[in-house]
């Protein structure tokens, strides 16, 4: 594990040295830079290549590199090129910038970096493992057939697991990371006798990660066998909340800041099938729940409209009541696209290209037009019983709008659909008795 690993750093330290450090000046004692207009340009450390793809964003403290896709900030860097542990690499660099970060113990942080090394170690396992030539090949053919090319699944850090019981965990257990392993949901006790298992087997991985690009959960998609459920994804951990996490945030965050707008999907290839036809500000749910949490990351990154792009069948149209609830409460500008019945944002995306998802996010209606067309299409038309088997649907979604202005807005819009008044509209919401069993969230 190295020598530092006993040792803990605090978050605001770690950032400190990420602030101050001289990533140009760091990256320039291994790599020979020439400066490219904000950045600098230079071979690839990581791998062997005659035109520079290499490069270094000081503005951004990150580096890049368009050939192997290897990516990071000034700790990964050490990490990655000499081989250094995270608390090491931190360490190293803190004492060449003369930051202090001996002796502040907190073993909350302590296991935070222990299983964010342990999720490390793991994704680089399965990213090996992917374009190992023969072990491999079902999963590469498996993203191929989803239309994935190599440099998207590079990008998205794609692995493979192998249908083996313990081939991570018997390497998590030499480099003393086994129990590490098993807080980050990467192995899990044997039903009998002592030892753990690989959580995922025989499948495709897929690496979540946080805004900043460090994998911090996977998710799993079975590939050829039936034996299981088709996707797994890690449980929560010390660095994983799934609340608060958006799959594709680190590939999209730029290109919402720009936009100031979000495509939010529910799946991890609608995500990547959109990024790989060049709409590159979408983002998925790693849950089937959107939360505040989700809706403040979207926040951080001024994403003023969203869009929801969901299917165009019945799941879809559940999927949007079952979203517009926070989306309501929170006031947020929400737009809903649905696509043609069949279609899903991936196969849509690889048929209809970039300028078919642009005409489709264009026709987009706002969230509440959307719903109220939806469980009323008739509007004031609609007879009595319609418009209190509509007020029926809508109840979930109104109930999580707090008192306020929000909702003043919002029953006086569903008072001129009905039309009724907005008085009327609160009263027969408050006297619909909730069906046996349901709940009110």
């Amino acid at each position: 594990m190295g020598k530092g690993v006993g040792a803990v750093i605090p978050e605001h330290k770690i950032q400190e040295v990420l602030e101050r450090v001289d990533l140009v000046g760091l990256i320039g004692r291994h790599v020979e830079l020439k400066k490219a207009g904000r950045e600098w340009k230079g071979r690839c450390p990581f791998h062997q290549e005659k035109t520079p793809s290499f490069y270094v964003v000081p503005e951004k403290r990150f580096y890049f590199c368009h050939g192997c896709r290897a990516s990071g900030d000034a700790v990964s860097f050490v990490q990655r090129y000499l081989g250094k542990t995270f608390v090491d690499a931190v360490k190293d660099l803190a004492q060449e910038l003369g930051i202090d970060v001996q002796g502040e113990e907190d073993p909350g942080v302590r296991e935070r970096q222990r299983v964010k090394e342990a999720t490390d170690f793991a994704a680089e396992h399965f990213r090996a493992l992917l374009w190992q030539q023969d072990e491999g090949r079902a999963a590469r053919a498996y993203v191929a057939s989803r239309g994935v090319s190599e440099e998207t699944a590079m990008a998205f850090g794609l692995g493979w697991a192998p249908n083996q019981w313990t081939l991570l965990a018997d390497r998590l257990q030499k480099q003393g990371m086994l129990e590490w392993g098993h807080q980050a949901g990467l192995v899990t006790p044997r039903n009998t006798g002592d030892g753990y298992i690989d959580f995922f087997r025989g499948r495709l991985v897929i690496p979540i990660r946080s805004p900043e690009g460090r994998s911090i959960a996977f998710g799993g998609r079975l590939v050829g066998s039936d034996d299981g459920p088709k996707y797994l994804n890690s449980r929560e951990s010390r660095i994983y909340n799934k609340s608060e996490t958006l799959f594709g945030m680190n590939q999209a965050r730029d290109e919402i800041h720009k936009r100031k707008a979000a495509i939010l999907v529910e799946g991890y290839f609608d995500c990547i099938g959109l990024y790989q036809v060049g709409v590159k500000n979408s983002v998925a749910l790693c849950s089937t729940n959107l939360t505040p949490g989700h809706l403040q990351v979207l926040r951080r990154v001024e994403a003023k409209r969203l869009f929801l792009l969901l299917d165009g069948d019945k799941a879809g149209l559940a999927a949007v009541e079952r979203l517009a609830g926070p989306l309501l409460a929170a006031g947020a500008d929400a737009r809903v696209a649905l696509l043609p019945q069949g279609d899903d944002p991936d196969t849509f995306a690889r048929r209809e290209g970039l300028e078919g998802v642009e005409r489709l996010l264009e026709s987009a209606q706002p969230l509440t037009t959307h719903l109220f067309h939806s469980v009323l299409p008739d509007g004031t038309r609609s007879p009595f019983e319609e418009k209190m088997a509509a007020l029926d649907r809508l109840k979930p979604m109104v109930a999580q709008v707090p008192p306020g202005l929000i909702r003043r807005d919002l029953f006086e819009a569903l008072a001129s659909w009905f039309g009724w008044t907005a008085a009327v509209v609160d009263e027969s919401l408050r006297n619909l008795r909730p069906k046996p069993g349901a709940t009110t969230p």
